[in-house]
């Protein structure tokens, strides 16, 4: 149960920030469009907030678990991708209202979709290869003042 606690709590920080950007783009555009922010756009975004908020929990929880720990962080991504890419064209489907056909708005938001979710990862492996390759270097230093000690 920590861990699912845990797992919101970091998956709720994320996701609150990510709401209220998408909140402030919404009501500029709809500033700049002369179009009034319909309460059915909030309803959508506070759906889509709370879906990717229950999905990310689940992932978090699940990625400290013994079996999924072992799977390749890309890898781990891709299991992901189809879920986060339901809710994103579910929620953008319904938020963007284009002039253009079904497919032109489900390529669209498959671009723009997939664009975030890559450039989000990469920046994640990152961070992430950045504090293991610093908590690999403490071991070491660690390491070696313990063979020090033990000449």
């Amino acid at each position: 149960m920590d861990r699912i606690i845990n797992s919101f709590r970091k998956a709720f920080s994320v996701c609150v920030l990510a709401f209220s950007l998408c909140i402030v783009i919404l009501a500029f555009v709809s500033y700049e469009t002369d179009r009034p922010l319909s309460p059915g756009n909030i309803f959508v975004l506070t759906w889509m907030f709370l879906s990717i908020t229950i999905i990310r929990t689940l992932y978090l929880s699940l990625e400290g678990t013994k079996k999924i720990g072992r799977i390749p962080y890309w890898i781990k991504r891709l299991i992901a991708l189809p879920f986060y890419f339901g809710v994103a064209v579910i929620g953008l489907k319904n938020l963007v209202c284009l002039e253009s056909s079904y497919r032109t708005n489900l390529i669209f938001i498959v671009a723009v979709f997939g664009t975030i979710y890559f450039l989000a990862s990469t920046i994640r492996y990152f961070i992430e290869k950045k504090q293991t390759d610093a908590m690999t270097d403490a071991l070491l230093q660690i390491q070696k003042e313990i063979e020090k000690e033990n000449e």
